[in-house]
């Protein structure tokens, strides 16, 4: 087996340089270039995306923490910690008995007040009574139908309501404990979108556009990817880290996510579908210009190009190469431009390694 390999080893390239001198001796023949072999390929048109990388952190979209503004004592809680509520789904009821009575009283006061002026304007109508006493009873009425209004919006505060939809915290209350004025009794978040805060350099300002896409990978879900999109961009740059603050919004039905995550987000700023990518090994360095060479005619010819950013181990080309030029990625070295060449294709040589 052993002798088999170092075989393949060295009979392998040797096939391949006997293919291509009998390709070059059948070009011979035909009076067609020929000269050294060489690996090509064929420029192609690719979808290329440029993201910016940054760090951030997950926020909820709403979160706030229930307090209740009268003190009392807990009647009754109607959630299961962590659960998902209803925006207006009670959570709390505080023991009503003393403003509810209250209210009876403030809306009697009502009905009566109601009965008088009546009884004061059909006076009045038939000119039995004074302008005066229609005013005074049309004033008691009122101030009856605001105090009236007072009492059931003190009753109405002991019956705590989600004020929106989300998921309910862990609360350390029990029925029938007395609670404070302001006392925190439970949080309550909605995670259903989440935001996510990252800071980008000032650099970058012109390239950062509301409605731009982003991805974004989470440590705690490693090789999943969330998408979202940029919602707002701060004003200002910041003066000490001369950066510039950036708000997404990412979507989070399955709520895997939680507020406080640490992830890691790929900005989308531009999106070119008919992008020219190429080796890096094709490049050609010489002072600050990059050159590539291509096979025209059979003959191999040096180009000055223009290059891009690069993914990978394959670089943008933005001027200088295009779709379905021959570019020469390997064995550059022993050639000239002008120069005969045979061109190896990929699918030559994996036809040749089979």
């Amino acid at each position: 087996m052993n002798s088999i390999r170092i075989l393949s080893k060295y009979l392998i390239p040797s096939l391949l340089i006997i293919s291509a001198l009998t390709l070059s001796l059948s070009a011979k023949a035909e009076g067609a270039p020929q000269g050294m072999p060489a690996e090509v390929i064929k420029a192609k048109p690719e979808t290329l995306v440029s993201n910016l990388e940054a760090i951030g952190s997950l926020r909820a979209n709403h979160s706030i923490v229930l307090t209740t503004e009268t003190a009392g004592r807990i009647d009754s809680i109607n959630f299961k910690d962590g659960a998902e509520v209803k925006a207006s789904q009670t959570l709390f009821r505080l023991d009503s008995a003393t403003q509810n009575a209250q209210y009876q009283e403030a809306a009697a006061r009502v009905e009566l007040s109601k009965v008088e002026y009546k009884r004061v304007n059909k006076l009045f109508k038939q000119k039995v009574s004074s302008e005066t006493d229609l005013d005074s009873a049309n004033a008691s009425l009122k101030i009856n139908q605001a105090q009236a209004s007072y009492a059931k919006a003190q009753l109405e505060k002991l019956t705590l309501r989600a004020p929106f939809s989300g998921v309910i915290g862990i609360h350390d209350i029990s029925v029938g404990e007395y609670v404070n004025a302001g006392q925190p009794l439970v949080e309550l978040v909605d995670i259903s979108t989440l935001k996510f805060d990252f800071q980008l350099p000032e650099i970058y300002l012109s390239k950062v556009k509301v409605g731009q896409k982003i991805t974004i990978e989470a440590p705690a879900f490693p090789g999943k990817t969330y998408t979202g999109q940029v919602t707002a961009i701060a004003p200002k740059i910041e003066e000490k880290g001369r950066s510039l603050k950036v708000r997404a919004v990412i979507n989070n039905t399955e709520q895997e996510l939680r507020p406080g995550l640490f992830a890691k987000v790929l900005l989308e700023i531009s999106k070119n579908d008919q992008a020219i990518l190429i080796p890096e090994q094709a490049l050609i360095p010489q002072g600050k210009q990059y050159f590539v060479m291509t096979v025209v005619d059979g003959k191999v010819a040096q180009v000055p190009v223009v290059i891009g950013q690069r993914k990978r181990a394959n670089v943008e080309i933005v001027s200088g190469v295009k779709a379905d030029d021959v570019v020469i990625i390997a064995g550059q070295l022993k050639l000239r431009p002008g120069s005969a060449v045979t061109p190896l294709f990929p699918e030559m040589l994996q036809a040749s390694n089979q």
